[in-house]
């Protein structure tokens, strides 16, 4: 299964191994090149290979007893899984194993009922501390199970944000089934508990005629057990504040977590040079608390069709793929690429993000990037508590000679501060990351490319 972001596996049983890069020549262990990627709640009997994938994050997993997690390049997070990692002497890289998972509730997911000829979607409840699979012990205590006719199920053409919207208000769940839905108005969820569930990478889209929005989905505050999952979320070009927005404020505590699962947002890529730039400020703007956020690629184009050729002169402009306003709030698997400024702002208190890959933007100068002192994840400077645990920033800058300060930026001197394994790359083209961490760590440029540098 040779993949990169954005191609999860989740709930599946191999009755073997599985291996995530192959024996193609060039790259990483002369196994090509693979970036990194997502697997939760699978079970795998013959172990993983993590061959040449750069990152993996591997959440509530299960290997067979003789079975190894093994190999990868430069950085592993199993979190709440079961089995044991082999080391190798030669390896560049770091593994950070969390021994469960904090507080998770799996993606919802339909089943088919033969002996009732019916449809079901089931809502897995929340779990803590859990340690490896759900499914082979999973009883009828774990999920909701939620006849179609309290679900509505969405049409690319058929099925405006209008249409959505009053089917949410009447208290339905809303399925969206493979197409691009291009809106003028956002999605907007104002009732606890609702589901938004996409097939197939169904996407939501800001229509080219569309004015500027707030947001494309937009989560009222102080809502209770909210999900969506499985979107790809992309802006348009009059351009708006953020692609997905999650409440206003943070005052009230939500006992029962949201979550976020498999989104993809993307700004670019799928427009040549010659067609109007999309824009937005952010991409994911959570101002609420309690949201925990499982497999989330945040991404700028770097190169766009139909030719594949380079995002070039700071192109369809994003600033930050994820700010964080809210307490409470836990990324599992974050992936953030190529934005304009920070990449991560993280504001709020208690945050806690297991496993984080950041690629800085290629086509940025010394002036509106390296000067601005932007970097791939920062935490604010009034901050006093947060967890972030095997995290990366590579550089590539491919078109002018930057000089980033640093990958990482957080509060000196506060003990609720916990990094683990984080690490800064030059992958390849000018420039450099100066530190790994505000002034602390060293330099990464083409005299180590290819080779991470973890804060000691």
């Amino acid at each position: 299964y040779f993949v990169s972001q954005a191609s999860p596996l989740r709930k599946v049983h191999i009755r073997g191994q599985l291996r995530l890069s192959g024996a193609v020549g060039g790259g990483i262990f002369e196994w090509g090149y693979t970036s990194g990627g997502f697997t939760a709640d699978s079970k795998i009997d013959g172990g993983i290979e993590f061959g040449s994938q750069q990152q993996y994050c591997t959440r509530n997993c299960e290997i067979g007893d003789d079975a190894l997690y093994q190999h990868g390049a430069w950085s592993n997070v199993l979190i709440g899984s079961k089995g044991v990692y082999k080391s190798e002497p030669q390896e560049m890289g770091k593994q950070t194993i969390i021994e469960s998972t904090e507080r998770i509730a799996e993606k919802p997911y339909i089943v088919y009922d033969e002996s009732e000829s019916k449809y079901y979607l089931m809502i897995p409840r929340v779990q803590v501390a859990k340690q490896g699979i759900s499914w082979e012990t999973c009883c009828s205590d774990h999920v909701d199970k939620v006849d179609f006719e309290n679900v509505y199920v969405a049409e690319e053409g058929i099925s405006t944000a209008a249409v959505i919207n009053a089917k949410l208000d009447e208290g339905k769940h809303v399925i969206l089934t493979p197409g691009i839905y291009k809106i003028s108005e956002p999605i907007v969820v104002g009732k606890s508990n609702a589901v938004i569930l996409g097939l197939g990478m169904a996407t939501v889209q800001q229509a080219d005629d569309a004015s500027f929005m707030d947001s494309l989905i937009f989560v009222k505050d102080d809502l209770q057990g909210v999900r969506i999952a499985g979107l790809m979320v992309q802006g348009g070009e009059a351009g708006s504040n953020a692609l997905i927005q999650w409440g206003t404020h943070c005052r009230q505590v939500v006992q029962h977590p949201g979550f976020l699962y498999d989104i993809f947002c993307r700004i670019g890529g799928d427009r040549d040079a010659s067609m109007p730039e999309v824009k937005t400020n952010k991409m994911v703007l959570i101002n609420s608390s309690n949201v925990i956020g499982d497999n989330l690629w945040l991404w700028r184009a770097d190169h766009e069709l139909p030719k594949n050729v380079g995002v070039t002169d700071s192109r369809h402009k994003v600033f930050n793929a994820l700010e964080v306003n809210g307490d409470d709030v836990i990324m599992y698997g974050l992936f953030a690429e190529h934005t304009l400024g920070n990449q991560t702002v993280w504001n709020g208190e208690n945050g806690k993000t297991f496993f984080y890959q950041c690629e800085l933007p290629y086509d940025v100068t010394q002036q509106n990037f390296g000067d601005h002192g932007y970097c791939g994840y920062v935490i604010g400077d009034h901050v006093k508590t947060h967890t972030l645990m095997g995290a990366g920033v590579y550089s590539f800058f491919r078109d002018y000679d930057v000089q980033a300060q640093c990958g990482f930026r957080a509060p000196e001197g506060e003990s609720g501060i916990n990094l683990q394994h984080i690490f800064t790359v030059f992958l390849n083209g000018k420039g450099s990351i100066n530190h790994v961490l505000n002034h602390r760590g060293d330099r990464c440029s083409s005299t180590s490319q290819g080779r991470p540098h973890y804060l000691s």
